[in-house]
């Protein structure tokens, strides 16, 4: 089983990465193969519906065939301006929801603030629906990322370290349930 990570953010020592490492380790741990995909770190370039998809730059097809050849994956974005990144939604243009139909996908949400990271959650949990793949229902999101890390990259607060954890392992469980 592979399962791929999305982290939507564009911040190289970004906590939406950390977090979604937590989340792909525990996958991992159920016997998944996993792949973090790090938006920082793949230069696509802004989607513009070419009537010939060939012509993208080599990183487009790449990152397509990953995506299309998982059997699950992780998104997470941080929350800019009460929303997902646009470098993450960018990067969905180029999928077409036969690549996602019926993959199970866990979605985080990140948030500098105290508010959390709700309206991240609700549209990634929207545009999976409308790509036809099944997003689990449990979405937990990180507050006051800046403090909510050790010097080990686990997450302070032990409750929500677990609850990622265990996001892992459901999305392992729901892959196997599906296919």
């Amino acid at each position: 089983m592979k399962i791929v990570g999305i982290a939507g953010s564009m911040n190289v020592e970004s906590s939406t990465k950390k977090v979604m490492q937590i989340v792909l380790d525990s996958a991992k741990m159920e016997g998944a193969e996993v792949e973090l995909i790090h938006l920082a770190e793949w230069p696509l370039p802004l989607y513009d519906a070419r009537n010939d998809a060939s012509t993208y730059p080599e990183i487009v097809h790449q990152f397509v065939k990953k995506v299309a050849e998982a059997d699950a994956l992780v998104v997470g974005s941080p929350e800019y301006h009460g929303t997902i990144t646009g470098a993450l939604k960018n990067s969905f243009d180029f999928l077409e929801g036969r690549f996602l139909q019926g993959k199970p996908v866990a979605i985080i949400g990140v948030a500098g603030g105290s508010m959390g990271a709700t309206n991240t959650v609700n549209t990634l949990q929207l545009i999976f629906r409308n790509l036809h793949a099944y997003p689990l229902p449990g979405s937990p999101s990180v507050s006051n990322s800046y403090k909510a890390f050790t010097e080990d990259n686990t997450l302070q607060d032990e409750r929500l370290q677990e609850r990622f954890v265990n996001l892992g392992k459901e999305l392992v469980w729901m892959t196997k349930k599906l296919k």
